[in-house]
């Protein structure tokens, strides 16, 4: 009795899907006009009002140094939650699955209160990579806006998804 004769092994192409889909993901959701929100998000005055901010940079903002962990769960938004009481911080982070995630949200959030601003967060990131930065604006509609910046070399794939949370302190209104 012999051995049957190998066969050349066969190549299997290998793709990106979890990185284009949390591409997808993220435009679908900057691309989604009233999606569903919690009634903690950030809106300015109506289209009517004639002091109504005009969309862009917020003067003064800061993003703070972003928040990432292994598997923390959430859903990316560019939209920013107000994170001003204790109930709102605490709708915010009923998103996270990791606990630890949570804790150093509350105390970023902690922190960040103390500068007299308004504290904003977002989940702007959810995938391989850890983006750099983030960025604060607001849209057409007066909506405050944390947008992740662009990771220069992204990882072609990953065992476990990064989330990414960004906290920004901005002026309120006088």
């Amino acid at each position: 009795m012999t051995e049957p004769v190998a066969a050349r092994p066969r190549r299997t192409p290998m793709r990106r899907i979890l990185g284009t889909w949390v591409a997808t993901a993220a435009l679908a959701s900057a691309a989604a006009c009233g999606s569903a929100t919690s009634s903690s998000t950030a809106t300015s005055p109506s289209a009517q009002s004639p002091d109504r901010p005009s969309a862009g940079p917020i003067q003064g903002a800061k993003v703070l140094p972003l928040i990432s962990q292994t598997g923390g769960g959430g859903q990316v938004s560019t939209r920013a939650t107000l994170l001003g009481t204790r109930a709102q911080v605490a709708a915010f982070t009923r998103q996270f699955r990791a606990p630890g995630l949570a804790e150093r949200v509350r105390a970023g959030v902690a922190e960040a209160a103390k500068s007299g601003y308004l504290v904003f967060g977002a989940v702007v990131a959810l995938g391989c990579d850890v983006p750099p930065g983030a960025e604060v604006s607001l849209d057409a509609n007066g909506d405050v806006q944390l947008t992740a910046e662009e990771v220069a070399s992204p990882r072609p794939e990953c065992l476990a998804p990064v989330t990414t949370v960004a906290l920004a302190t901005v002026p309120g209104a006088d």
